[in-house]
C-alpha cells in the first residue's frame, strides 16, 4: 500500500529535523561556556524514542541567520511527533558533501575545534611535561623580553631554546626538551595542516601549569574539604592566551645582557609594563623557585614595585588569593601579547564537513 501524502510529509519533516540536529550537534561548541543542556533523549512516544547528542554552548550561527536552542529543539520535536503520528520512522544519513575551508568556518565550528585542541594540549602536556610552571615561564619571560619595539623583531618566537647557554640557564634545557616532546606528540595527533609552534606549546604549558598551581593553592586552604569548595566556587580567572605564533631557528638579536632582577625590571619598564605587572611577573623571574628572594630584590628597585609586591604578599595570605592570582593572570596575558608579533587568527583550524540537505534520504 502506497504511503499517504501525510506520511510522506511527516517523514520529510522528521528527516530534515534530524539532519539539522545532527548538523548543529557537530557544528556547535565553545571553549568557555558550559553546554546548553539540550535533552539527551526526546521521547514523544515509548515506541519512537530517538536519542540526540547534546548541542554545544552559545548561539550557533549559520551564515547570517542565528539559530537559537529553542529553534533547534522545536524543529526536532515537531519532526519527531510527526513520525509518531505517521506511524513510520525515517532515517537520515549523514548529510554532508565536501568541506568548508578554514577561512569560511562559522564561529561555532571554530569554538568546537579550539576546545578540542585545548583538550588535546592539556592531556599531552599533563603526561609529558614534568617541569613546574616556574621553569616553563622563565622561558616565556626571557623569550618575550627579546622583543624590539622599534624594529618589530624578536619576542616570543621560540628563540629562547637557542639562548640558554648565553643566559647561563642550562638547568632549563630539560624543560625545553619536554616542551619539544609535547609539541611533537600534539602535532602527530592534531588534524590541521599547520603544525603547532614551540612558542605556542610553551606559552600554553605555562598558562596551564600556573592555573593548576593556583587552583591547588586554593584547595589547600583547609583540610576539611573547604578548599575544594573555595577552588570550585571562587576560582580566579586566568585568561587562555591566544595561539598562532611562528618559530625562529636562531637566537634573537635583542637579548638581555644578563638576567638579574634590575635588568629584567628595566626591560619590562621599557616595554610598557607597570609596577603591578612587574610585581606579578616576579613568579617567573629566573631564580623564582625562591620567590621570597626575588620579591625582596624587586622591592629594592623602586617604591611603586615595593607597594605592588607587598599587596601581592598580603593577597596570598587571604582565603581566595583573588588580587594576586588575577594580577598574575592579567600580567601573563599582557606578557605574551602586548607589543608582540600578531598571532595568526586562522592557525590550527582544519576544514569541516559541509551540510548538504540534498543528501537527506527518506
Amino acid at each position: 500500500m502506497a504511503p499517504s501524502s501525510f506520511s510522506r510529509a511527516a517523514a520529510l519533516s522528521a528527516a530534515v529535523s534530524l539532519a539539522f540536529l545532527a548538523f548543529f550537534s557537530q557544528y556547535s561548541g565553545s571553549q568557555t561556556s558550559k553546554p546548553l543542556g539540550l535533552p539527551v533523549a526526546v521521547r514523544p512516544t515509548a515506541r519512537f524514542a530517538v536519542s540526540t547528542r547534546t548541542c554545544g554552548s552559545r548561539v550557533a550561527a549559520l551564515g547570517e541567520r542565528v539559530v537559537r536552542r529553542k529553534d533547534i529543539f522545536s524543529a526536532g520535536t515537531i519532526g519527531l511527533f510527526s513520525i509518531a503520528g505517521a506511524g513510520r520512522f525515517a532515517k537520515a544519513e549523514a548529510p554532508f558533501t565536501g568541506t568548508t575551508p578554514v577561512d569560511k568556518l562559522v564561529p561555532g565550528v571554530k569554538d568546537k575545534q579550539r576546545t578540542e585542541l585545548y583538550q588535546l594540549m592539556k592531556q599531552v602536556i599533563g603526561t609529558t611535561i614534568d617541569s613546574p610552571a616556574t621553569s616553563i615561564n622563565q622561558l616565556v619571560l626571557l623569550d618575550a623580553l627579546s622583543r624590539d619595539k622599534e624594529t618589530k623583531t624578536g619576542g616570543i618566537d621560540g628563540s629562547i631554546q637557542y639562548e640558554l647557554d648565553t643566559y647561563k640557564l642550562t638547568n632549563l634545557k630539560k624543560t625545553v626538551d619536554e616542551i619539544k616532546q609535547a609539541q611533537a606528540k600534539i602535532n602527530d595527533q592534531w588534524k590541521s595542516e599547520d603544525k603547532l609552534s614551540f612558542a605556542d606549546v610553551m606559552i600554553f604549558a605555562g598558562y596551564l601549569k600556573t592555573a593548576q598551581q593556583f587552583k591547588a593553592a586554593l584547595m589547600q586552604r583547609s583540610t576539611n574539604g573547604g578548599g575544594a569548595t573555595i577552588a570550585s566556587g571562587f576560582g580566579n580567572p586566568f585568561p587562555i592566551p591566544p595561539l598562532g605564533r611562528k618559530d625562529t631557528d636562531q637566537a634573537d638579536g635583542n637579548m638581555l645582557q644578563g638576567t638579574s632582577v634590575p635588568e629584567i625590571v628595566a626591560r619590562l619598564y621599557k616595554m610598557g609594563f607597570i609596577a603591578r605587572d612587574i610585581a606579578a611577573l616576579g613568579i617567573y623571574f629566573p631564580g623564582a623557585e625562591d620567590l621570597d628572594s626575588i620579591e625582596s630584590q624587586l622591592m629594592e628597585v623602586d617604591d611603586k614595585i615595593k607597594g605592588a609586591v607587598k599587596s601581592g604578599i598580603q593577597s596570598r595570605k587571604t582565603v581566595t588569593q583573588n588580587a594576586y592570582q588575577v594580577n598574575v593572570g592579567e600580567a601573563y596575558l599582557k606578557l605574551v601579547t602586548f607589543g608582540q608579533s600578531k598571532v595568526d587568527p586562522l592557525a590550527y583550524y582544519y576544514p569541516a564537513a559541509k551540510l548538504d540537505l540534498k543528501k537527506v534520504k527518506l
